[in-house]
């Protein structure tokens, strides 16, 4: 797994005295307000995220001169005004990394950016076999390709009733008598919705907004009258193993969030129940969120929206891939899938137990004295989730008999969340994932109980000797199930165990529970606890997350969701207010006043009142009493973060008194050892960051792009580049940045219709399991006809300059490549060795030229800037001279050479067009050490 750190924006300015220097400096992929001046950005998705080859982009700092450019491919036509810049939807994107990039006032940005299909993935890893909806019922979206894809997106319209539903539009066209309206920041706009329906990385997706039919399809600098410029997304609970595409969503048609204005998206890889893979789903979401854009415009911010495993993917998401969800908004929720799923498979377990002969006589008070839950069918509903990691064989009906995991067929689909996490986990020697969980050797069921007198020495006993496990092929053992130590550092370091220090360390949280703890729902109100108690593990406090309780019933619960909404709003506008998200500090700043944990009475009026789990006491814990579960009744701390404990030889004195035969059972039981709660899980690990990437990340080499020849009508042009021999490569001649009809060769002979033109040539290289690579030539002179030769004069012969040797005493070093340079061409000069911050300057000699404006070096010691010989400058032998105060000058040769003397190579190209970008090998260069020659 890699990280996908932001793609480098390198932009360049120049400035004009007598000599034309161009400056790369480094900055983020979008502009900091603090640091105007020409930028280009991607503004639907990371610019190394970009799918489907298309993005959209916002140019700010240009003026009437603005050219953008897309691969070397001229798309200035696309941009509109939009705010204070520009902002326009470039598409035809090559896969892999390419440059965008705009001129204008002399000054060039660039971004790079990476494109990846619309079927993904993007940074999941090697996809897994997929059987496919598309097709079918409830969505009926037409034949679909080997991804599951459809040819196109469908389109439909539904209105909200005056009786508060949702029914299908007239398809005359004809509005609704019973047409109802919402207002929108302050306009009242019909309650009429567009449904899209399509498919984005294999799964079927929705989105919904405010649009009447009839009015223009929305777009960029067109959105609907009814669109407040915010995202809801939302999530879908349970969970189920995958390799099928689904038939749900999250919901879209949800009137709290449309009649408010919010735009509306999900699809089916966001309902755990089909896809529980919170890595998918991220990624899912990242996609649809990046067309909802594409088709909408910039959005404000996004809220996450959904409860269960909904709030669950919430906080995975928030915490590991930060930027796809500004806000969450919880309900019912758990902090992460794999320490919650260890409950079912503990309560698989105790009732397995208790159904046997030798947990026979139980009464219903001692169980739950060893659940710690508040009745009996809490534990049997958790227990349901059991087969998620017990049943290889478990598959979606649309999985094929023949195609499953069996015995006799080890090589079918193992349909396991770690079979389907495998990109995470590993594999085993035979190819079976490596599981985190379950594993429950040295936990001591039921150890609460027995200190509290609720069960006998006996019970414990037994039922701890009889609680048994399951293998890694679901076949259930009288031994304790046993996790991979290596998968739970994975799991740990990578995400998977929320310990929140990653984006939600400045997300703010609301998290809503409508009490339900009594009538036997798995949503506890515990997990709210376990939520908070990992908060103020990760960061000391809790002063981005706020809890709320209520009663079950609708009539409770929606109200207090409605508020939860109305502040979340307002802590998220807070933030923008501030300046944009940035840190936890502003988050924390930005919480609305009077913002707190509380609950909500039965008569509605809210009580504030801190979380606080251990203290039954406290009004809302009398309301809404906490329960606990059988890991915490076993001595598990409340952050519920131990997959595979520490082990320690039993203390006698840890328990009630016991004979001697029943200590000598107990040590055979826990022959091992019994959990050390004192001590983290085994395998626990730092995260190790966010945005990783687990599929390829390494790059086909492809160096610059260097044309030869001379761009003269008749004449051939060839490109030469460094490239892995292995590599496909292809080709794409342009003529001032459009594509020439049919030149895709390493070589191209100009003709009359590029007369005037200048010419680059995009060169593309793929391999196997890397990342494709497009880079574009410099651009060659404007294409003329071959000169006539005027009689000869004697022309002075000119040396190519030797190398010269670096001197272990010089304050500094000069690469200017081969030292050759056309009249009216322009140099590189690249200088290192410097003291951050020095301070040089520059001439070229003999025929003094004073290169204004050099830059002080960067913090690396560095500077780098490019001279522009005029093209009258006499050709011949001359120096690059370096100063500074208190040091000797220091002279680099070059040659100057007349106009069409020297190739085309880069290094003539005219300064308008003069590409810097970072990280670029420089072949054949030479670097100069510099040497004093005079002090100053």
């Amino acid at each position: 797994m890699t990280h996908r750190p932001f793609a480098r924006l390198w932009t360049c300015t120049a400035a004009v005295a007598g000599l034309i220097i161009s400056l790369a400096l480094p900055s983020a992929a979008a502009a900091v307000a603090d640091e105007p001046g020409l930028d280009v950005s991607v503004v639907s998705s990371r610019p190394d995220s970009v799918t489907g080859g298309d993005a959209l982009v916002r140019v700010a700092g240009a003026g009437a001169d603005v050219r953008v450019t897309a691969a070397g491919i001229d798309v200035t036509d696309v941009f509109v005004p939009h705010g204070d810049g520009l902002i326009g939807l470039v598409d035809g994107l090559p896969l892999g990394v390419s440059d965008l990039a705009v001129e204008s006032g002399g000054e060039r940005a660039v971004v790079e950016v990476e494109n990846h299909p619309i079927t993904g993935p993007v940074f999941s890893g090697p996809q897994h076999p997929m059987y496919c909806t598309a097709s079918a019922s409830p969505w009926n979206l037409g034949e679909v390709d080997e991804d599951c894809h459809v040819a196109a997106a469908t389109v439909s319209h539904q209105y909200r009733n005056t009786a508060g539903r949702f029914v299908a539009y007239p398809a005359d066209g004809t509005v609704p008598a019973d047409l109802a309206t919402t207002t929108v920041d302050g306009r009242t706009v019909p309650y009429v919705v567009r449904v899209e329906r399509g498919t984005i990385n294999r799964a079927v997706y929705e989105t919904a907004v405010l649009h009447q039919p009839g009015d223009p399809e929305p777009a960029p600098d067109a959105a609907p009258t009814g669109w407040n410029g915010k995202l809801a997304y939302t999530f879908g609970g349970a969970c189920g193993v995958g390799y099928w595409q689904g038939t749900s969503t999250g919901g879209v048609l949800t009137d709290v969030l449309l009649e408010r204005g919010y735009a509306v998206a999900s699809a089916t890889f966001n309902v755990y129940a089909q896809n529980c893979n919170d890595v998918t789903s991220a990624e899912t979401a990242m996609m649809v969120k990046e067309h909802v854009i594409e088709q909408l415009g910039p959005v404000t911010y996004t809220i996450g929206w959904g409860g269960s495993a909904g709030t669950m993917q919430q906080l995975l998401l928030a915490n590991n891939y930060p930027g796809i969800l500004d806000g969450v908004m919880g309900d019912i929720g758990y902090p992460d899938e794999r320490t919650t799923t260890v409950t079912g498979h503990d309560c698989s377990n105790l009732l397995g137990y208790w159904a046997s002969a030798e947990g026979a006589g139980w009464t219903d008070e001692q169980k739950l004295a060893v659940t710690g839950q508040a009745v009996m069918q809490t534990c049997v509903g958790f227990s349901w989730f059991t087969g998620v990691d017990t049943d290889p064989a478990g598959c979606n009906a649309l999985v094929p008999v023949e195609a499953r995991w069996s015995p006799e067929n080890p090589d079918g689909l193992r349909c396991t969340i770690s079979d389907m996490v495998k990109n995470v986990y590993g594999v085993d020697e035979e190819g079976r994932a490596l599981r985190p969980i379950p594993d429950a050797v040295g936990l001591q069921y039921g150890l609460s109980a027995l200190r509290a007198g609720v069960i006998s020495v006996d019970q414990f006993l037994s039922l701890n000797a009889n609680a048994g496990g399951f293998d890694i092929d679901g076949a259930r053992t009288t031994d304790r199930s046993a996790a991979s130590v290596e998968a739970i550092t994975r799991a740990f370091e990578t995400g998977r165990v929320n310990t929140m220090t990653g984006g939600l360390a400045s997300t703010p949280v609301i998290e809503i529970r409508p009490y339900a703890d009594l009538s036997g729902d798995f949503h506890d109100r515990y997990r709210s606890a376990i939520i908070r108690e990992r908060m103020l593990a990760a960061h000391g406090d809790a002063a981005t997350h706020v809890s709320w309780t209520s009663g079950s019933s609708p009539a409770s619960s929606g109200p207090m969701r409605a508020q939860a909404l109305t502040q979340l709003e307002q802590w998220l506008d807070n933030i923008i207010a501030l300046g944009g998200p940035a840190s936890r500090e502003r988050t924390v700043e930005a919480r609305p006043a009077g913002l707190t944990d509380g609950c909500f009475d039965a008569s509605g009026t809210f009580i504030s009142e801190p979380l606080d789990y251990a203290d039954p006491a406290k009004t809302c814990n009398q309301l809404y009493p906490y329960h606990s579960d059988p890991r915490f009744e076993a001595g598990e701390p409340l952050t519920r973060d131990v997959l595979k404990c520490e082990l320690i030889a039993p203390v006698r004195g840890d328990y009630p008194e016991m004979t001697d035969e029943q200590w000598q059972a107990l040590q055979e039981v826990f022959g091992a050892g019994v959990c050390d709660w004192s001590k983290p899980s085994q395998g626990r690990a730092e995260l190790i960051g966010t945005w990783l990437d687990f599929g390829t990340t390494e790059r086909v080499v492809l160096g610059e792009p260097q044309l030869r020849g001379d761009a003269w009508i008749g004449r051939e042009l060839a490109v030469e580049v460094t490239v892995d021999p292995a590599a496909t490569l292809t080709y794409q001649w342009l003529a001032d940045g459009s594509p020439i009809a049919g030149a895709e060769a390493a070589t191209f002979a100009v003709t009359e219709q590029e007369r005037g033109a200048t010419l680059t040539v995009r060169v593309g290289t793929s391999l196997p399991d890397r990342v494709a690579v497009t880079r574009v030539s410099a651009a060659s002179a404007v294409v003329t006809d071959v000169p006539v030769e005027p009689t000869p004069t004697p022309t002075p012969d000119v040396p190519t300059p030797e190398p010269t040797e670096p001197d272990a005493g010089a304050w500094a070093s000069v690469d200017v490549g081969d030292g050759r340079v056309v009249q009216g061409g322009t140099l590189l000069v690249r200088v290192s060795g410097l003291a951050p911050g020095q301070q040089i300057a520059a001439q070229v000699q003999s025929d003094p030229l004073v290169v204004r404006d050099v830059p002080a070096a960067g913090a690396d010691g560095r500077v780098e800037f490019r001279v522009t010989i005029p093209a009258s400058f006499p050709v011949g032998a001359h120096a690059v001279v370096i100063s500074t105060a208190g040091e000797s000058d220091i002279r680099t040769p070059i040659t100057v050479v007349r106009a069409g003397a020297l190739g085309m190579t880069g290094a003539e190209a005219p300064w308008g067009i003069a590409l810097l970008a970072a990280g670029i090998l420089c072949l054949g260069g030479m670097t100069y050490a510099l040497r004093g020659r005079r002090t100053v």
